[in-house]
């Protein structure tokens, strides 16, 4: 399970290496990378991508919108391997499409982690973080 939030450098080649906490969850070594729903990279374990992709997949192909989704879903996905240093080789169609530098924030959301610019993950936290008691009341119920 991942959680917490951890400030990492993407280095030249546009590899991340993971902390090992993240790492070991990886224990197969495989890793599916993903353009997320708030303009994020969503990395995967296996299982945990099948699961979604299954999801997305099971939505009706005579619908335009459930079309859309799974296009950009599966056309922005893509298999990797941590090499033996734990470091990600990112796509880097996903890093121009969802980062504006080298410093990014990963944060653990349960089945898999997010990677967010530094900034916009700093300034949308901040928002987040203020309308949190109200947000989970809304979601949770009274």
């Amino acid at each position: 399970m991942f959680y917490g939030q951890k400030e990492l450098l993407i280095d030249d080649k546009g590899r991340l290496v993971l902390s090992s906490n993240y790492r070991e969850e990886f224990n197969d070594l495989t890793v599916f990378a993903a353009f997320g729903y708030d303009n994020c990279i969503e990395l995967f374990k296996t299982v945990d991508y099948q699961r979604k992709a299954e999801e997305i997949m099971s939505l009706s192909d005579f619908d335009l919108q459930a079309r859309k989704v799974k296009r950009t879903f599966l056309s922005n996905t893509f298999k990797l391997q941590l090499d033996s240093h734990g470091r990600v080789l990112l796509p880097k169609i996903l890093i121009d499409k969802t980062l504006k530098s080298k410093k990014v924030m990963v944060v653990g959301m349960y089945d898999h982690l997010e990677i967010w610019d530094y900034d916009t993950f700093v300034k949308n936290q901040a928002d987040n973080d203020k309308s949190f008691a109200q947000d989970a009341q809304e979601v949770l119920g009274k």
